[in-house]
C-alpha cells in the first residue's frame, strides 16, 4: 500500500468518524427538535380552538337570552294592546273565523295552507304539516259556551290582529303562536288554525292558571294542543283599568329553533350537539336537566298530560367534572372542559343563560385536535425526512461531509429555529413577529399556519384594550363628584357587572327656578350595546335639562328621541327624574318605567314610596305621554333611588338582597352623611353576595334633607 493511500485512509478515518458522530448527533437533535416543536404547536392550537368554542357559547347564550327577552318583551307589548282595546267600547261584530270555520270548506280563510314550521306528529314520530292562516286569527269557545259567539270582545279583540300579524312577522321562527284567553272562556289565536279538541278549555291549562294565581309573567314547558309539538310558553295575566283580571295572554315559542344548531354546524362540524339545561334535584342530587337539545327527534305526547313527562339529563361517565361542571353552571361561570359524553371523549363548553340555566356546547375531542394533530404529525413528518437525509449525504459525501451537512443542516433546521424564537418573543408579549420562509414545502406551511395565528392573537388584545377604553369612557360620563347644593347632601355611585353597563346618573340644576335635578336610568342588559344606549339617553337628558318647559314635556321629548335611535331593537330605557325647589321644601319627579323612590322619615321611622302612575319606559311608543307628581319634603328626610341590581343581587343560596335590608340599612345609617350611607349599602351588597359573581349594574343616590331654606 503506497503511503498516499495510507494518507488518503488516515485522513479519511480521522474525517469520518467525527463525521459519523456528528451526523448521529444532529439526527437525534432534529428528532427531539421536530417532537417538541409539534406539541407545543399541538397544544397552543388546541387551547386557541377551545377558546373560541368557549366564546361561541357564550355568544350562543347571549343571543337565546336576547331572543327570550324580546320574546318577554312582546308579550308584555300584546297585554298593554289588551287591556287598551278590552276597556274600549265597540259596535257590532266584525265577521271574524271560529275553529269550525277552519275544517268548513267554504268557510275557511282564503289562505288556510300546510306550513312545514307547523305540522303534527304522530305515535311514530312522523310529522305531517299543519294548515295555518297567516291573515286571520281564530277565535275559540269551549263546549257550552256558544253565546260567546255574540260577545262584543269578539270585536276588541278582533283589533288586535294587525298588531299580531306585525309581532309574527318580526319575531323569527323561533315564536310558535300567539293567543289570548279571557275568564269567559272565549279565545283567540294567531296564526289561525282548526285543530282543537272537543273538549278543549284553555282556562283550565297551566300557563292560564299559572299566570292568574301568580300574578306575573310565567315561563313553563308544554305540549302544544293543535299539533302535541312541545313548546315552551310565556304567559301574563291582562288586567282592566280597576286591577281586576280579565284574562291571560301567551305566547308559544320553539327553544330549539333559537339554539342556532345549523350556524354552529357550518362553523364546527355537524356532530356538534347544542343543548340549553338548568339546575333540578334527583334522587337528592343535583343534575343537569335538558330543556331543550337541538336535533332531539320529539314523539307523540298527549296535550292532555300538560307538560312532557320525560325528563333527561346531561350525563358523563367522568363524575368529578361533571359535578365541577354542574357546580360552575349553578354559580352562572362559563368554561370549556374536556370529559366524555355518551362513551366519547368531548369538549364540552357552557355558558350562563336565565339565572341558573346554561348553554352547552358538546364537541368530540377529534373535531377539536383534528387539525392541531395533522399539523404535528406533519412537523414530525418533516423531522423524519430530515433526518434520512442528513444520514443519506453523511454517508454518500466524504470529503465535503462537514461542509455538507454543516449548510444543510443550518438550511434544513433553520425554518424551525425561527419560529422557536418567534414563539418565544411572543411568549414575551411581542405580536408584530413575522416568519418569513420560502422552502415551499411542509415548513413553510407550517410557518404560514404560524403566521396566521398571530393576527388572531392580536384582535384578541384589541378587543379587550378597547373594552378598556369603552369603561374609561363609561365612567367619565357619571358624574365625578356630588354636587354641593346648600341644605342637602347628595352622593351616588353606579358600579357595572361587565366592563361597561347600561345604568346611569347625573345631577343638573334647574333652568326654571335654579333647584336641583337628579337623573337615574337604567338599560336593558347590560355590557357594550347597553352602554351605547345608555350614551344616547345621556346626551338627550343632558340637552333636555337645558330647557324651560314643564318636566313631562321635556321627559316626552327625550322618549321620542330615543325612539328614533333605538328603532326596532328591542331595548329601552327605565327613568326617575327628581327635582327638588330651590329651598328643598318640595320635589317634583317622573317615573318612566323605572322603581319608585323612597323618602325615609328616621324620626318617626316611616318610609314613603314615590310611585305615581304607572308610565312607559322610555324608547317604547314615540307617542307616550308622561305626568308629574309633587311632594312635600321634611327636614331630616333621606331620599333614595336606585337600580334593581341592590335588592335583586343573589347570593350562592339563590337569595335576594331584598328591599328590607336595605331599608332596614338606610334607616341604622341615617344619622351618617349621604356618602357613608352609599358606602354601607355597597359594602352590604358585596357581603351578602359572598364571592358571587355581580350580575346587574347596580347605582343608587342618596340625598339627605339636612335644611330648608324657606326665607322666614
Amino acid at each position: 500500500m503506497s503511503i498516499r493511500t495510507k494518507l488518503f485512509s488516515l485522513l479519511l478515518a480521522f474525517s469520518l468518524v467525527p463525521l459519523l458522530v456528528v451526523s448521529i448527533i444532529s439526527r437525534q437533535g432534529i428528532l427531539d427538535l421536530g417532537q417538541t416543536q409539534s406539541e407545543r404547536l399541538r397544544s397552543g392550537m388546541i387551547n386557541i380552538l377551545q377558546g373560541e368554542m368557549r366564546q361561541s357559547a357564550m355568544d350562543s347564550a347571549k343571543l337565546v337570552q336576547q331572543q327570550a327577552v324580546s320574546l318577554e318583551f312582546a308579550l308584555k307589548a300584546i297585554v298593554a294592546e289588551s287591556e287598551d282595546v278590552l276597556n274600549d267600547p265597540v259596535n257590532g261584530l266584525p265577521e271574524v273565523f271560529f275553529s269550525e270555520d277552519f275544517k268548513t270548506k267554504g268557510k275557511q280563510p282564503f289562505d288556510l295552507a300546510p306550513s312545514d314550521q307547523y305540522f303534527i306528529i304522530n305515535e311514530s314520530g312522523l310529522r305531517t304539516p299543519s294548515s295555518i292562516s297567516l291573515e286571520e286569527p281564530v277565535f275559540f269557545f269551549p263546549n257550552g259556551k256558544q253565546l260567546l259567539k255574540k260577545d262584543q270582545n269578539i270585536a276588541r279583540l278582533n283589533l288586535l290582529k294587525p298588531e299580531l300579524k306585525s309581532f309574527f312577522a318580526e319575531a323569527g321562527t323561533a315564536l310558535h303562536r300567539i293567543y289570548i284567553t279571557l275568564n269567559s272562556g272565549l279565545h283567540m289565536a294567531y296564526p289561525g288554525h282548526g285543530n282543537y279538541p272537543a273538549d278543549y278549555d284553555p282556562r283550565k291549562r297551566a300557563w292560564f292558571t299559572k299566570a292568574i294565581e301568580t300574578n306575573q309573567l310565567v315561563w313553563d314547558r308544554f305540549i302544544d294542543v293543535s299539533t302535541g309539538q312541545q313548546i315552551y310558553t310565556i304567559s301574563m295575566p291582562i288586567k282592566g283599568r280597576g286591577g281586576k283580571i280579565l284574562g291571560v295572554a301567551a305566547i308559544d315559542i320553539q327553544l330549539v329553533e333559537m339554539l342556532r344548531k345549523n350556524d354552529l354546524s357550518s362553523q364546527w362540524s355537524s356532530a356538534i350537539q347544542a343543548f340549553v339545561v338548568g339546575p333540578a334535584i334527583s334522587n337528592n342530587e343535583t343534575k343537569l336537566r335538558i330543556w331543550a337539545e337541538a336535533g332531539h327527534e320529539q314523539k307523540s305526547i298527549s296535550w292532555r298530560a300538560q307538560r312532557p313527562n320525560d325528563i333527561n339529563f346531561l350525563q358523563s361517565s367522568n363524575q368529578a367534572k361533571l359535578a365541577k361542571t354542574t357546580q360552575d353552571i349553578l354559580n352562572g361561570k362559563s368554561d370549556v372542559i374536556r370529559m366524555p359524553h355518551n362513551g366519547i371523549d368531548s369538549v364540552w363548553a357552557y355558558a350562563p343563560f336565565r339565572g341558573q340555566g346554561s348553554y352547552v356546547l358538546i364537541v368530540p375531542e377529534h373535531v377539536i385536535t383534528e387539525i392541531p394533530d395533522a399539523a404535528a404529525e406533519q412537523t414530525l413528518d418533516l423531522s423524519q425526512n430530515l433526518y434520512l437525509a442528513v444520514g443519506t449525504a453523511a454517508f454518500i459525501i466524504l470529503v465535503l461531509v462537514a461542509l455538507v451537512a454543516y449548510l444543510g443542516s443550518k438550511k434544513i433546521i433553520g425554518p424551525l429555529i425561527l419560529m422557536t424564537d418567534a414563539a418565544k418573543k411572543i411568549a414575551d408579549g411581542d405580536l408584530s413577529v413575522h416568519v418569513d420562509i420560502n422552502t415551499r414545502d411542509e415548513r413553510q406551511t407550517l410557518a404560514n399556519a404560524f403566521n396566521s395565528m398571530i393576527p388572531k392573537l392580536q384582535d384578541h388584545l384589541r378587543i379587550s384594550k378597547s373594552m378598556e377604553l369603552a369603561q374609561e369612557v363609561h365612567n367619565n360620563l357619571l358624574p365625578e363628584i356630588s354636587p354641593q347644593i346648600a341644605g342637602l347632601d347628595l352622593s351616588g355611585i353606579s358600579i357595572s357587572c361587565d366592563e361597561t353597563g347600561g345604568d346611569y346618573f347625573d345631577y343638573y340644576k334647574v333652568t326654571a327656578d335654579g333647584g336641583t335635578g337628579i337623573l337615574v336610568g337604567d338599560v336593558t342588559g347590560h355590557g357594550v350595546s347597553a352602554a351605547l344606549l345608555m350614551a344616547t339617553g345621556r346626551a338627550h337628558l343632558k340637552h333636555a335639562s337645558t330647557h324651560n318647559g314643564p318636566l313631562p314635556e321635556r321627559i316626552a321629548d327625550v322618549n321620542k328621541l330615543l325612539c328614533h335611535d333605538i328603532g326596532v331593537t328591542g331595548r329601552f330605557m327605565t327613568l326617575f327624574c327628581m327635582e327638588i325647589s330651590p329651598d328643598n321644601s318640595t320635589a317634583t319627579y317622573v317615573r318612566a318605567g323605572h322603581d319608585p323612590a323612597m323618602i325615609y322619615t328616621p324620626a318617626t321611622g316611616e318610609k314613603k314610596e314615590l310611585i305615581g302612575e304607572p308610565m312607559l319606559a322610555l324608547g317604547i311608543f314615540e307617542e307616550s305621554e308622561y305626568e308629574e307628581y309633587k311632594v312635600n319634603l321634611s327636614q331630616g328626610e333621606i331620599i333614595f333611588i336606585g337600580t334593581d341590581g341592590i335588592w335583586e343581587a343573589r347570593n350562592s343560596n339563590n337569595e335576594m338582597f331584598g328591599r328590607q335590608r336595605l331599608d332596614d340599612l338606610i334607616m341604622k345609617s341615617a344619622a351618617k352623611p349621604a356618602s357613608e350611607i352609599q358606602n354601607e349599602i355597597i359594602n352590604a351588597v358585596v357581603e351578602f353576595q359572598d364571592g358571587m359573581e355581580q350580575e346587574d349594574d347596580i347605582t343608587l343616590v342618596i340625598i339627605k334633607v339636612n335644611q330648608l331654606n324657606c326665607e322666614s
